[in-house]
């Protein structure tokens, strides 16, 4: 009899624990489907919506531009590629004609170039002082305020790089001729000389008569003397014609 009360109640306990089982799988089954139908739900909507924002897109790059406002949204938004080459083009060409018309406007402000050019005067003879025979010089081309003629030499007025030049033609019968340019600088000792070119030229034999050009590049200061000379040779026979004989100067800018 106790046996069969015991069993009784294990058939008890057991079906209880199968209805809560079925229950709470029973309640599982309903939340789940109901959230099934929710998801479904709002992918619906997001699908319209995104359906939605497509045609609005599609509507507003179709809309021609506009002015006021809109159209000056459009314009702010224009990127380079929407711009022509051929605008790129003028542009650069007007740059360009600017910047050569700038540099001509500064190249005929500068200062012309300053050059003096001497030649032998033929109405005087050459001066020996000493075993040194000095040349009479007469202006022949002169330009500028950078240089200018004293006597029988030509100053410097301004520091700075010139070319200078010199040419005698020799009709002495000496074995060798020529001449010398030298520079006379004045310092609190007095007034020192500097020789900048020298020429030297042998005089043929037959005919005594050959000419000696000398040119160079030198660094020159404001009162700088220049003089051409021919030293040791106080006898010496010259030609006095302005192409023959001459003395000059360049300003380098």
């Amino acid at each position: 009899m106790r046996d069969l009360t015991h069993l009784s109640n294990l058939r008890t306990s057991s079906l209880s624990t199968l209805s809560m089982l079925y229950s709470t799988l029973l309640s599982l089954a309903v939340f789940m489907f109901c959230l099934s139908l929710f998801l479904v739900h709002r992918a619906s909507v997001l699908e319209n919506d995104f359906r939605k924002l497509q045609g609005d897109i599609i509507l507003q790059l179709n809309q021609p531009r506009s002015e006021g406002v809109n159209g000056k949204m459009a314009k702010m938004s224009k990127t380079r590629e929407d711009i022509k080459p051929s605008t790129f083009q003028k542009a650069q060409s007007s740059l360009k004609l600017s910047s050569r018309r700038v540099k001509r406007e500064q190249g005929s402000c500068r200062a012309p170039t300053s050059f003096l050019q001497l030649t032998a005067n033929t109405n005087k003879q050459p001066d020996i002082k000493g075993n040194i025979t000095v040349i009479p010089w007469t202006v022949s081309a002169q330009q500028g305020n950078a240089i200018s003629q004293k006597e029988n030499r030509i100053v410097v007025q301004e520091d700075g790089y010139y070319l200078v030049f010199g040419q005698v033609l020799f009709k002495s019968s000496s074995a060798v001729m020529g001449h010398i340019i030298q520079s006379w600088v004045s310092t609190n000792a007095g007034t020192r000389s500097t020789e900048l070119l020298r020429c030297l030229q042998e005089m043929p034999d037959a005919t005594p008569a050959n000419t000696c050009y000398t040119a160079g590049i030198v660094q020159l200061r404001s009162d700088d003397e220049l003089e051409l000379v021919i030293p040791y040779r106080p006898e010496a026979l010259i030609s006095m014609d302005a192409d023959s004989t001459f003395f000059g100067i360049i300003q380098l800018n």
